[in-house]
């Protein structure tokens, strides 16, 4: 597993890139139920406040080669 060190804005910023990402490609997703979907989305909005809020240091992030390990760092 990959691992990086980000600010808490870069964090931010991959998380809102991932939902976009999942919300886009919602009618294309494969394999992906509904209610599936919409259980992805509340966990990245979950942990999009989590990161702003400072509640969360770190988080696993799936990726098309693997998941990759996010470390948060003060801004």
């Amino acid at each position: 597993m990959e691992e990086v060190f980000v600010s808490r804005s870069s964090a931010v910023a991959r998380i809102l890139t991932a939902r976009q990402a999942l919300l886009k490609d919602s009618d294309d997703a494969v394999g992906l139920t509904a209610g599936e979907k919409a259980a992805q989305v509340e966990r990245l909005d979950r942990l999009l406040f989590d990161v702003r809020a400072g509640r969360t240091c770190d988080f696993t992030m799936p990726t098309p080669n693997g998941e990759i390990r996010i470390f948060v760092t003060p801004d």
